[in-house]
This record gives structure tokens, sequence and C-alpha cells, in this order.
């Protein structure tokens, strides 16, 4: 074998290394929820006026319709049933358009990619569980778990371009959504992954942007004050948010925005491989890229880095292990800078499981 045989060896294994890293990459970033979620403890419960939904829209897919969009929102809330056993109960979203409701400081959840129908609730309810945790006010809240179409598809490379698309339709959705709240209802928005991608896209929406051919023509609630937005382990370009790129109004919109950066996520690291499009870092590794360009809108923006407590995962169990940045999170996005210091005791919840019976 002579010198060129073995080069042209190397070569063939550097290149076969390089599409596995690929392809692993690509799994992680897609496919962390084919993952087995680590078994949580049941989640405590909110104090007796807290409210608790998921609203989805599964059924209807990624719909960019109106009329649709006031007629299928599957929406239920949790409440007891007459054995006095946690269900959740189909429920009219259009109770949320009261203005009486506009007072509540309302959370909105939005999950990542691969996430079946029910894994939604357990998912969206360990959230929850870190919330309840980190607040110090026991002012009640409204807390919506937002359920997308976001099975896995066949195909690794599909699953990717077609939920990097859908990312779009579902902060259409969310746009439209957030749009029919009362504009003095204090919104708080995270958005894990993909959803942080969704969230990100929702504010830009709202501010006048489009996705694609994407828009608003006019706003129900033009004068809305901004939403407090919080982006964990965000999957998309760490310049979207500055001039001129994809996500551009979305701090129009936002006032303030905490982005949870892990630089030992793979898929975090690994996410330039995933698509020939991106020429920077995912936001969830590097944070706010090109920071220089936001000039004021800079001072609304924090980043929490857990690479050290977190480390090589993409699981979001993992991320709300790491309570004390969960905590410094939650308080982020829930203070105000009024609110009192003073630890306030939160009732546990009496056997309420993550799985519970949709009715």
């Amino acid at each position: 074998m002579n010198e060129h045989d073995n080069s042209l060896i190397y070569s063939l294994r550097l290149s076969c290394k390089s599409l596995v890293t690929a392809a692993l990459a690509l799994f992680l970033l897609l496919g962390r929820d084919a993952l087995a979620a680590p078994p949580i403890a049941p989640p405590p419960a909110p104090p007796v006026a807290d409210e608790i939904l998921l609203i989805s829209t599964r059924q209807m897919g990624t719909t960019c319709d109106p009329n649709r969009m006031e007629r299928e929102m599957d929406c239920r809330r949790l409440t007891f049933d007459a054995d006095g056993l946690p269900t959740w109960m189909t429920y009219d979203w259009h109770n949320l358009q009261n203005p009486s409701t506009g007072t509540r400081k309302t959370v909105i959840y939005v999950h990542g990619n691969r996430v079946e129908l029910g894994n939604d609730v357990a998912e969206g309810m360990a959230v929850y569980e870190s919330l309840v945790g980190a607040r110090r006010s026991g002012e009640p809240l409204r807390y919506i778990i937002w359920s997308w179409p976001s099975e896995q598809i066949p195909g690794l490379i599909k699953d990717y371009k077609v939920k990097a698309k859908r990312t779009n339709e579902v902060a259409w959705q969310l746009a439209w959504f957030v749009d029919q709240l009362p504009a003095d209802m204090p919104l708080a928005l995270m958005g894990y992954s993909y959803g942080a991608r969704t969230v990100s896209g929702t504010m830009h929406l709202l501010g006048g942007g489009h996705l694609n051919e994407l828009r608003f023509t006019s706003r129900r609630h033009p004068e809305r004050s901004p939403a407090r937005v919080a982006l964990v382990a965000a999957a998309f370009d760490a310049d979207w948010v500055v001039p001129g790129e994809v996500h551009e109004r979305a701090l129009t919109q936002i006032e303030q925005m905490v982005v949870v950066t892990n630089r030992l996520d793979p898929a975090m690291r690994f996410f330039r491989l995933s698509t020939k499009h991106s020429r920077v870092d995912a936001m969830g590794l590097a944070g706010v890229d090109h920071r220089e360009k936001l000039g004021t809108a800079l001072n609304r923006i924090r980043t929490i880095d857990v690479t050290h407590e977190v480390g090589r995962s993409h699981v979001i169990y993992d991320y709300l292990a790491d309570e004390p940045k969960m905590t410094s999170m939650w308080r982020q996005l829930l203070e105000d800078s009024g609110d009192s210091q003073s630890d306030t005791i939160i009732p546990a919840y009496a056997h309420i499981r993550p799985h519970t019976e949709l009715k």
C-alpha cells in the first residue's frame, strides 16, 4: 500500500467521522424528546386561585386561519372531578378575553420538538413545578401550556426541515392568540429549544415583522404592554434578534429577555451542522450575537449560563434540575422591582400527577 492509498483511506475516515458527527448532532437537536424522560416528582399545588390551562393546536395542524383558530383551538382547564381527582376539563378559551382577567399575570410555556401527545402535559407540569418552587409572591397567576404538533415524523432530515418551517406557523398561531388577550394582561413566555424559536417568532410578528409570507395586517390590541420572555436552549441563530435579521422586531415587544445558555449542550454545539443556512452558533450556546447592533435594547437582555450545572445534555428535565439558575430566571420573569423579597410558602398539591385524565 503506497502513500497515496494511505492518504485516501485517511481522508475517507475523516469524511465518515464528519458524517457521523453531523448525524449525531442532528439527532440530538431534533430527537431529544425520544430520550426517556427521567421520573419526575408530582408537582406541588399552586395557591388556590392559580389557573392552569392546556391549549393545543395539534388537531388543527399549522393552519394560520383566524376563523379556524377561533373555533378549533382545544383548551383544557386543570380542575378536580367529583371524586376530588385532578382532571383536565374542556374549557372555553374565550373566557380569557373577559376584561376582568386582564390583571392576572399569565405565563405561557412552549415546548420543543418531538413532544408527543400526553408528554406535553407531563413536561408542562414539570416546568410549572419549577415556577412554583421559584416564586416568592403569593399573587395568583395563570399558567398556560402551549401544545403544538411536534410529533416525530419519519426521516431525520425531513423531520428537521418540516419542523424548522413549522415553527413559523406555530409562532403565528401563538401571536394570534396573544393578540386576543386583554391588553393590560401582564405576560411572560418561556420557550424551550424549538419552543424558544417559536416564542421569539411570536414577538417578531406582534412587532410588525413577517416570517416568509406570514404577518399581521392589523392587531386587535396594538397597545399591549411588552412581555417578558425566557429562551432556554434556543434552537435558532444567535443573531436573529438584531436589526436586519429574521426576528429583528422581537425586542420591540419585549420588556426583558432572559437567555439561558449551555456551551456543552450537544444540540447547541452542533447546531450549525444541522442546517446549511446557519452562519453563527445557536443562541442557546452563544447567547445573543452582534450585541453591539442593539443599542439601548441590549439593556433588556439578561444571560444565564448553565454549562457547569447541566453539562452535556439537551433534555429539559436536566435544565429544570438546576434549581438556583431556574429560580433566577423565573424571578426575572415574574417579579417587579417593588415585589416583596420575603419568601412565601406555597401550599403543596395533594397527589396531583403529571399525567392526568383529559375529559
